[in-house]
């Protein structure tokens, strides 16, 4: 039976490889997992076929195993149990340099995470998995858009629906489905992942709880009006939209961009980003901030700059204090609060930024 490459090494080969699912085929029903590991020579060809597309140095090559007798471990392999009746479409069948192997879909790659990862890094997966993006050394910044026929591998309704029919009761299908109510389509980078992270989570996770975001929307701007006194709008599509109401009930919305040359990378590219930046100008309900490389890497400018994100979104500042605002509690609350902050932007994009 052929091999079944699951969790991490299933994780890093989908999101460097092309969208291997056919968008017109059929979910696969293969749902038989191998009763035994694979013998060392046939695992040690498998990862060496899969390598060019997995982490530097990756040496452990992760596959199911439907037996725990056939759950042994050796050099080079991780196996790991599973007995759940899957549903259909939880394996794609792929060919790597001639070795035909079953990789298990992103869906049921999130579920297998919730297992592996903490909560906000589980979360960092599914925005990776839900992107518009795959990881490409070659390519400037790092990573690649995923377009035309190459499609995002999943979505955070396609993995809900997915959870959804997994029997109740299963490892890990709790913790990944919290974790996919802050997960959102569309991210184009990492650093659009970890910004949106720290934007949106809320305090107790580490982010600023700043409003609700959406990846990459089209949004249409106020471009002030023609010769003929008819108001003018232009559509653009800042990395990130973050809307809240003030505490007058008004929607306010800020747009939020990423330095372009390390995010879209080639020329022409920085070009468009920096003409839609100029017309992407503020009115009334809407603001539009740049963050370049030095407000992201260093903390302190990060910090004013998420400070000028919620003013503009007319937000109070959080946490919310109650009484004396050097009361013992509150000095607690706040040093808490700044704690898990700056160890989420450590992990998402600082210096101990996850990696896929």
């Amino acid at each position: 039976m052929r091999t079944c490459v699951s969790h991490q090494t299933a994780l890093a080969y989908l999101l460097r490889m092309p969208n291997l699912r056919d968008a017109d085929a059929r979910p696969s029903r293969a749902s038989a997992i191998p009763a035994s590991v694979p013998s060392a020579a046939g695992a040690k060809a498998l990862l060496e076929a899969l390598e060019p597309n997995l982490v530097d140095g990756a040496d452990v090559l992760d596959v199911l195993v439907s037996t725990n007798s056939g759950r042994h471990q050796a050099k080079g392999l991780r196996a790991h149990l599973c007995t759940t009746k899957l549903p259909a479409g939880s394996f794609i069948l792929v060919d790597a340099m001639g070795i035909e192997f079953y990789l298990c879909a992103p869906e049921l790659v999130f579920l297998q995470m919730a297992n592996e990862v903490e909560l906000d890094h589980l979360i960092y997966v599914g925005f990776a998995l839900c992107s518009s993006f795959r990881l490409d050394e070659y390519a400037p910044g790092g990573c690649a858009l995923r377009e035309w026929s190459d499609a995002p591998l999943t979505s955070v309704a396609r993995i809900r629906s997915y959870l959804e029919r997994v029997p109740a009761g299963t490892k890990g299908r709790g913790a990944a489905l919290r974790a996919l109510e802050h997960v959102r389509d569309g991210a184009r980078s990492p650093y659009e992942i970890g910004l949106a992270m720290v934007i949106g989570m809320p305090l107790r996770l580490g982010g600023y709880a700043l409003g609700e975001t959406v990846m990459n929307p089209k949004v249409k701007v106020y471009d002030g009006v023609d010769v003929r006194g008819q108001v003018r709008w232009v559509t653009r599509i800042p990395d990130i939209l973050v809307s809240a109401r003030d505490s007058n009930g008004v929607l306010r919305r800020v747009g939020v961009d990423y330095d372009a040359k390390l995010t879209h990378g080639a020329p022409d590219r920085v070009a468009r980003d920096l003409d839609r930046r100029n017309l992407l100008a503020p009115n009334e309900d809407f603001r539009h901030i740049t963050l370049g490389t030095q407000q992201v890497n260093n903390y302190v400018a990060f910090r004013r700059e998420m400070d000028r994100i919620r003013r503009a979104l007319g937000q109070r500042k959080k946490p919310r204090l109650v009484g004396d605002p050097d009361s013992e509690r509150n000095r607690r609350l706040e040093a808490d609060t700044l704690a898990r902050q700056f160890d989420l932007w450590d992990r998402v994009l600082g210096g101990s930024r996850y990696q896929l």
